[in-house]
């Protein structure tokens, strides 16, 4: 099956087998990558002293999975393309796995860039919209990535402001309605909470909401693992599992106990994104975690609680990554610089050791355009951008060609208010040309008043979500 496949079109059991074979190659790298985001992780945590550790380290595998399996379409150099899918982080306070994981990707985009200059690669002005290494480190201060997330900047990715439990749910069906009504019903809104994050009021209303409304554009992923901040498991006072917290509001429930294992959380990931819908509803995938895995502490005690700077639990998870990747870290067993230029230099020297690993291995940066999907996969610096039977990642593809920066933060006169913050633009005006509105779909605002390079209607993308008319006002829809 070619081009964009729709949240309501049949599913291809085939495609999604294609997928999880191109990822199941993959899996090796995906292990490294999952090393490195820990890593860097900790790395940013122990020098800040604050943020969420437990909560972040048991996303990885689920984060990761979703990111590089095709499962979702998204484009990491150009977060603000309008008819990407959107991802919500309804786990707001759990920021620094996102910040880790684009971090490393983007490094990755820097070593391939600088494997033989293919510009291809190169972040869009520079890093102005990246988060990167040096990003890490500015993590919870005045000016640097915010400790929640928010929607702004070099944290575009994200597609509404969060933090609170529970906080994204509403945000993201109001979302995925709005690319309903806009006809871009192939836009998924992907939305990742705890079970904590399940208990507000608002949690109730908005699955029986979603499911009223046939959001089938709409995929939850839940990170099971029976902690919140309290140091009682929250099955003790919560009931049931994620089947029976869906199953009864009409939801597509599917997961895995094994939510630290890359087969069956890949599987998970697309069938959940990608896997046969008849009925039209929202969906859900479970993933069974350990909060706190790979921390050194685990369940509630791992909650907003992070290691002393440089105490001896700290570094008994980096040596066992020093001993696994062969490499040496500044500093260890020793306490931390006293000056606070030192130390955030000690620290940066650490992250680049880190992320040393990504360049030991040149060949999966060399993957030549036009090679087949499995092999352009083994990449580790971007999920493909289309969705199945689209083509590999960098490869003549619309939104590779739109260089142009994101749009400005408030809109212009020609901008809706919803697309220059990214969000799903409105359907097309009677009398818009075909041209500007294919631009619209590929480009930022700025670059409809300039012919952009790749934008025109002949080097666009053939699926491309359609627009239709705005629905009478008689169905109720506004």
């Amino acid at each position: 099956m070619t081009g964009l496949l729709s949240a309501e079109d049949p599913a291809d059991t085939s495609d999604l087998d294609r997928l999880f074979a191109a990822a199941e190659a993959d899996f090796e790298r995906w292990e490294l990558l999952k090393d490195v985001v820990d890593e860097v992780m900790d790395l940013a945590l122990n020098d800040r002293q604050s943020g969420h550790p437990g909560g972040s380290h048991s996303k990885v595998h689920m984060l990761l999975a979703l990111m590089l399996s095709g499962a979702m379409r998204w484009d990491i150099r150009r977060p603000w393309l309008r008819f990407a899918d959107r991802f919500v982080l309804s786990a707001g306070h759990t920021v620094p796995v996102i910040y880790s994981i684009l971090a490393v990707l983007n490094e990755a985009l820097r070593a391939r860039t600088e494997l033989d200059g293919d510009a291809t690669f190169a972040l869009p002005a520079g890093d102005r919209w990246s988060v990167t290494k040096e990003d890490l480190l500015t993590l919870r201060r005045r000016g640097g990535l915010p400790g929640h997330a928010e929607m702004a900047g070099k944290t575009l990715f994200f597609k509404a402001n969060t933090g609170p439990s529970g906080h994204g749910m509403p945000v993201a069906a109001g979302e995925a309605l709005a690319l309903r009504i806009a006809g871009a019903r192939d836009v998924r809104v992907f939305v990742v909470e705890g079970e904590g994050g399940l208990t507000p009021g608002a949690t109730h209303e908005t699955k029986n909401s979603a499911w009223g409304l046939g959001l089938s554009n709409l995929v939850f992923l839940v990170d099971w693992n029976d902690f919140g901040i309290d140091g009682r498991p929250a099955s003790s006072v919560i009931p049931g599992t994620p089947v029976d917290w869906f199953a009864p509001y009409g939801w597509r429930v599917s997961g895995t106990d094994d939510g630290m294992a890359w087969a069956s959380v890949t599987r998970t990931v697309l069938d959940a994104a990608r896997g046969d819908n008849p009925a039209r509803v929202p969906s859900v995938a479970w993933f069974k975690t350990r909060k706190g895995r790979g921390y050194g502490k685990v369940d509630a005690p791992s909650h907003g609680s992070v290691w002393p700077r440089h105490a001896p639990e700290f570094w008994a998870v980096r040596k066992d990554f020093m001993e696994r990747y062969g490499v040496s870290y500044e500093g260890v067993d020793a306490a931390a610089p006293t000056d606070v230029a030192e130390r955030q230099a000690q620290a940066a020297r650490n992250l680049d050791v880190a992320l040393s690993v990504l360049r030991r291995d040149p060949e999966p940066t060399r993957t030549p355009c036009g090679a087949s999907r499995a092999r352009a996969s083994r990449t580790v610096l971007v999920s493909p951008p289309g969705r199945a039977g689209s083509t590999p990642p960098r490869c003549a593809t619309t939104a590779d060609r739109c260089s142009s920066p994101p749009p400005r933060t408030s809109p212009s006169p020609r901008t809706s208010p919803a697309s220059a913050t990214g969000s799903a633009a409105r359907p097309a005006a009677a009398g818009t040309s075909e041209t500007r509105t294919r631009r619209a779909r590929c480009c930022p605002p700025r670059s409809r008043s300039s012919r952009t390079p790749g934008c025109s209607p002949e080097s666009r993308p053939s699926t491309w979500p359609r627009t239709r008319s705005r629905p009478s006002t008689a169905t109720g829809a506004r």
